[in-house]
């Protein structure tokens, strides 16, 4: 019954009708008691002007001009009064915007340009951030599982006959069958490797040995033989290959340290009283 009354439009219309009543009540004592002052600096009003040439291309007129300055007002007179009445307090939006202004700030206040030795030493205490994959080149006869798909494992076999008595120049468009991204990949790393073929043959070539060829490895387009020609070792690169990142990751990180050091700064300002919840009632009534 209360629940379906809660829902009557016209219970509403009442109930919100009164919070509006109280607040004009409660603005009009404060204004009776202790009138503000608002003051629209000369700087503010040259502001407004910019604002609205960036955005029409032209200056505002005199009348254009009042109309910003009566909207600027409107809004400081609606957000004085409404934080005097505590308006703001339980706004998730109006909290959440104040906070990223206060964070803003904080990235204002950190270092805006690092030098290369505070880059070189954050990346030498960071290592594996930027830490280069290793790199593998390699050739490739394919055995489409498609194509051969009542043969492959026979014609697998006779592959792997001849193969073992060539070298790395073997024919791979007479043995193989074509590769929609080519028979040679060079310079791949192994999370490459593991978007194109699967993790299971990315592990598998790794394990592989230079210089000859090897297979077959399975993967989900069918069997591939490879011949692995160089390996390059990952490793820290250095500083002038990573700058970028470097830089984009030691800005981030002071900004952090810069952040949290102006909250903790704040927070010390203020007694942090945290109350229990309340037990509900059927926990009260089992005590």
């Amino acid at each position: 019954m209360i629940a379906r009354l809660l829902r009557e439009p016209l219970l509403q219309f009442f109930a919100l009708g009164a919070m509006l009543f109280a607040l004009y009540g409660f603005v009009g004592k404060r204004s009776a008691d202790a009138p503000g002052k608002i003051v629209v600096s000369a700087s503010r009003v040259a502001n407004l002007g910019d604002g609205f040439a960036r955005t029409w291309r032209r200056p505002p007129s005199e009348q254009e001009l009042q109309g910003l300055i009566e909207d600027y007002v409107r809004d400081e007179v609606f957000y004085r009064e409404g934080r005097t009445a505590g308006l703001d307090r339980d706004d998730v939006i109006i909290r959440r915007r104040v906070r990223q202004k206060m964070e803003f700030l904080a990235e204002a206040m950190s270092a805006p340009e690092p030098t290369d030795q505070q880059l070189a030493a954050y990346l030498a205490s960071n290592p594996e951030r930027f830490r280069a994959e290793d790199q593998i080149t390699f050739r490739q006869i394919f055995l489409s599982a498609t194509r051969r798909a009542n043969t492959i494992e026979s014609d697998s076999k006779q592959v792997a006959s001849v193969l073992a008595r060539a070298d790395g120049a073997a024919d791979a468009a007479v043995l193989g069958d074509p590769f929609l991204l080519g028979e040679e990949f060079r310079g791949v790393s192994p999370s490459k490797l593991t978007s194109i073929f699967g993790e299971y043959f990315s592990k598998r070539i790794a394990a592989m040995e230079t210089g000859r060829w090897q297979g077959p490895i399975s993967s989900g387009f069918g069997q591939h033989f490879v011949f692995i020609s160089e390996r390059i070792s990952g490793g820290s690169p250095p500083l002038d290959a990573v700058r970028p990142a470097v830089r984009r990751e030691w800005t981030n990180t002071r900004r952090l340290e810069t952040e949290q050091k102006l909250y903790a700064s704040l927070r010390e300002r203020y007694e942090i009283v945290v109350e229990a919840p309340r037990a509900n009632a059927a926990e009260a009534a089992s005590r």
